[in-house]
């Protein structure tokens, strides 16, 4: 399992994501009502865009490097 993996797993686990949002404060996959998502149409912002980065060090500093880690200890 690559790093790419163990992310792409990680985004597809909704209780992880909401967890993380309410941990960091982000709002990555929420739903937005029609005004805002127009307003940040306009002004060219996507929540998501600009939560991946955070979340792509979360997932490799607290669950790639521990797997990392386990694999190394066996």
């Amino acid at each position: 399992m690559t790093s790419y993996d163990v992310c792409m797993e990680c985004i597809g686990t909704p209780e992880l994501i909401k967890e993380w949002n309410r941990l960091t404060g982000h709002s990555m996959g929420k739903r937005r009502d029609g005004i805002t998502l127009a307003i940040d149409k306009a002004c060219g912002y996507d929540q998501d865009e600009a939560a991946i980065p955070d979340f792509v060090d979360f997932v490799y500093e607290y669950i790639w490097l521990p797997l990392l880690c386990v694999g190394v200890e066996q």
